[in-house]
């Protein structure tokens, strides 16, 4: 009975093999780009961050746009 069933479930198991492989290159690939991003806003928190701290002080702080509510809101996003 197997002899009989083996040539039909050949293309199913190639077809489960070939959905894994895809998956996990997909998985991969995902996994790359989210680390890029994260790699991205890791400099660019970094660049921002030692700008911030070789200003020179201002009379009246920091602008709204650089105050720290503001930073700290920048962070979590």
């Amino acid at each position: 009975m197997d002899h009989l069933m083996e040539p039909m479930l050949r293309p199913l198991a190639w077809w489960a093999e070939q959905s894994q492989r895809q998956a996990c290159r997909n998985a991969m690939v995902a996994s790359t780009a989210l680390t890029a991003g994260r790699r991205e806003r890791n400099e660019v928190q970094e660049f921002v961050e030692e700008v911030l701290a070789h200003r020179q002080p201002r009379a009246g702080g920091a602008p709204a746009s650089l105050s720290e509510a503001s930073l700290s809101e920048a962070r979590l996003g």
